[in-house]
């Protein structure tokens, strides 16, 4: 059936026309709202393919010095470089790629070198009673592969459990010194 512009415009508004039955208007909303659903799937689908895997850990609360020594500090543990560090008011540090021997999982999978990166961030979120601003941190890794092949390029796959477990511990070192380092006391 062709439209009118004037037609669309009435059931756009969700009126009816003459010679159109209510229940026909009914399913061409509700058919229009089921493909834009499906649009939004794919999409949400599409958009999520091609992102970085990270996996990421809110560390707490710390004083932008220590949001930003004490995380350089534990990174430097584990052999990570600050390759840019920003702040305040807000901190960011950002590592270099460290080249590493892939763990056991990530062998498996055909890895024959891994790259892995730590990036900092802290965002002022409130004062404690000293007047002392009091940021949230957060942590997030990526890491990159080169799967067998003498011209293989880098790539992002899924962190592996092995994986999970060195990165969490680095975030359970960093979070703990950061709450080493928090003392919050009240009038007195």
């Amino acid at each position: 059936m062709i439209m009118t512009t004037r037609q669309r415009g009435l059931e756009e508004r969700g009126a009816v026309w003459p010679g159109a039955s209510r229940g026909a208007c009914r399913w061409r909303r509700r058919r229009a709202g089921l493909g834009l659903a499906g649009l939004l799937l794919l999409a949400g689908c599409a958009s999520t393919e091609g992102a970085a895997p990270t996996q990421s850990w809110d560390l707490g609360l710390a004083t932008p010095g220590d949001a930003a020594q004490k995380s350089t500090e534990v990174l430097r543990n584990y052999r990570f470089e600050v390759e840019r560090s920003e702040g305040p008011p807000n901190i960011f540090i950002l590592t270099r790629w460290q080249q590493r021997t892939p763990l056991e999982d990530e062998a498996a999978l055909g890895a024959v070198l891994a790259q892995t990166r730590f990036i900092v961030e802290a965002r002022a979120r409130r004062r404690n009673p000293q007047g002392e601003d009091l940021f949230t941190v957060r942590l997030r890794v990526e890491n990159q592969l080169r799967l067998d092949g003498a011209m293989s390029d880098w790539v992002e796959q899924p962190h592996t459990s092995d994986f999970r477990a060195f990165a969490a511990e680095i975030a359970a070192e960093i979070r703990a010194s950061l709450q080493s380092g928090i003392r919050v006391t009240g009038p007195g």
